[in-house]
């Protein structure tokens, strides 16, 4: 298929390690099946966290557009999102820092300025907040230990706080987003 009719999506990483192997192994699996081009876009606190869990290396090899934030506008993504050259913006792993910034319309970093701008510009939004159960979440530390996390309340406001808001849809895992990418894939 030509690059012209391709699928361009942009996924983001923040700085949280909640299903950030399972993001990059989705990625990997819809690259082999279908014409998709990711972008990969990730927060000064999302390498971090992705080095930390040994998966810098993984993405670098399985996504051939990576881009680190340097400022909140550069790499400039939020006007090719805005004009709807993407046809979407995924958050996965989305922070509980992160979805605290977007609930309350702080756009200071690469991601939330993209999420920011790509909503003014009627193109979806979809995120994975890390923090969205009202029930303590399994997890694993970088060695594969399981890690059993408590969610606070105010993680539990800014949710809510995100369900209100047009152009955003949330997912709570990655079957979810599976669906949708698919979907736009058939309406392409």
């Amino acid at each position: 298929m030509d690059k012209e009719k391709r699928s361009k999506i942009i996924w983001g990483i923040t700085g949280s390690g909640y299903l950030i192997k399972e993001s990059i192994d989705l990625m990997k699996e819809l690259q082999k099946k279908y014409s998709i081009d990711f972008t990969v876009i990730l927060s000064t606190q999302g390498v971090v966290v992705a080095k930390w869990y040994r998966q810098w290396l993984y993405l670098k090899e399985t996504i051939q557009k990576v881009q680190v934030e340097k400022t909140p506008n550069n790499p400039f993504l939020a006007g090719p999102l805005q004009t709807g050259e993407y046809k979407m913006l995924i958050v996965c792993p989305l922070s509980a820092n992160s979805a605290a910034k977007i609930a309350y319309g702080i756009a200071d970093t690469l991601i939330t300025n993209c999420v920011a701008q790509t909503i003014k510009g009627g193109v979806p939004v979809y995120l994975n907040p890390s923090d969205q159960e009202d029930k303590p979440i399994e997890t694993y530390r970088p060695s594969g230990e399981k890690l059993i996390l408590k969610i606070r309340e105010v993680e539990l406001e800014n949710i809510e706080r995100l369900k209100k808001m047009d152009g955003i849809t949330l997912f709570s895992d990655l079957n979810g987003i599976k669906r949708i990418i698919l979907a736009q894939i058939e309406s392409d």
